[in-house]
């Protein structure tokens, strides 16, 4: 069995990674995309959290996993489970979160910890509110798209004529929950297998563990960026159907 950790942007691709190499399985680092992959385990925290293009490795995607091993784990937004049929070997693993924190999420990210996005850096643009704006005017529609693509999953999975996407093959869960309850961790590593005890203290290790998007040190009012036209940025992009969409699949926020 291989492990492909498919996540929204800022949804726990490296917590969950973190979490379920603590359990045993090997991570490869790899963060997948169409035809490259972040080679994450080459550099530090560092350098994976301020310049991740280092990593930038041009490879197509089958050809990246097609190197993994059994037992091994990659991660990434490129929906590689809308192939589940393609790669029967795999288990998936569907984070998500509300876009409200995802979108936040990654603003901060960008503006605040990454060296190499100048477009959306302090010294280009100096209000913090304005700066959101245009983040959501550049990445609005790219949340858009990967959660539209975790919901195409979710209808395929939940349509019982789709034998191609057997239930038992994939698991979702809220991010936010996997957080804040240790059973959600342990319904995680049950869904791929894995009989302990110490589940529940690999979880609160896990929240202790540094990871590259880890944002704990980033103070920063969130709530105050979001102005008219940011709201106005957010409802074009009909993110609240989405959730509604997702909350018809059986999805929590």
């Amino acid at each position: 069995m291989k492990v492909y950790i498919y996540t929204i942007p800022k949804a726990g691709t490296y917590f969950i990674a973190e979490f379920l190499e603590r359990l045993g399985f090997n991570n490869t680092g790899f963060h997948i995309n169409q035809k490259r992959f972040l080679d994450t385990k080459k550099f530090g925290l560092v350098e994976n959290a301020r310049t991740p293009s280092l990593a930038m490795v041009e490879q197509p995607f089958m050809k990246t996993i097609r190197s993994m091993k059994d037992n091994d784990l990659a991660f990434g937004h490129f929906p590689l489970p809308l192939m589940a049929w393609l790669n029967p070997q795999f288990q998936f693993v569907c984070a998500y979160r509300h876009p409200r924190k995802t979108l936040v999420s990654e603003f901060v990210d960008f503006r605040f910890r990454r060296s190499d996005v100048p477009w959306i850096s302090r010294e280009k643009v100096t209000d913090d509110r304005e700066a959101f704006t245009l983040f959501l005017e550049k990445h609005g529609a790219n949340h858009a798209t990967i959660f539209s693509q975790m919901l195409a999953i979710s209808m395929l999975v939940s349509e019982p004529l789709c034998t191609m996407f057997p239930e038992s093959k994939f698991h979702f869960l809220n991010f936010d929950r996997l957080i804040s309850n240790s059973g959600i961790a342990v319904e995680l590593a049950q869904s791929l297998g894995v009989w302990t005890d110490n589940i529940e203290e690999i979880h609160a290790a896990t929240l202790l563990a540094e990871t590259k998007t880890k944002a704990g040190d980033i103070e920063f009012d969130r709530d105050a960026i979001w102005s008219v036209a940011s709201e106005e940025k957010y409802a074009q992009f009909q993110f609240e159907d989405y959730v509604q969409r997702g909350q018809d699949f059986g999805w929590t926020f």
